[in-house]
């Protein structure tokens, strides 16, 4: 599925659901699901949406979007003996960059 038909999708779920009155809950890999308030709402599920944008690693700089798992982060940056400044818990292999900065948690 293309970007910009992810981005669409999502819209119109978000459009839908504040039209409709009903909870969506953004979820990548569900790996950190135990964590913080009881789950409520539609699942608006991120995967899709994935993968390295940019990364330059003389700048030490990496972007990526929501869905991209970490594991592919890592070793993306493996490849150029670097690695994240800080160290987000993965809590199982599915874990997403999106859901480490999303929990707060590293």
């Amino acid at each position: 599925m293309e970007e910009d038909d992810i981005v669409a999708m999502w819209s119109e779920r978000v459009r839908s659901a504040s039209a409709g009155g009903s909870a969506l809950r953004i979820r990548g890999g569900g790996t950190k699901d135990w964590y913080g308030q009881t789950l409520e709402g539609e699942i608006l599920d991120t995967r899709a949406y994935r993968g390295i944008i940019a990364y330059d690693p003389a700048e030490l700089v990496i972007t990526a979007r929501a869905g991209t798992p970490l594991l592919e982060i890592e070793a993306a940056l493996a490849e150029h003996n670097q690695m994240l400044a800080f160290e987000p818990p993965h809590f199982g292999p599915q874990a997403t960059f999106g859901g480490c900065v999303a929990a707060g948690i590293a």
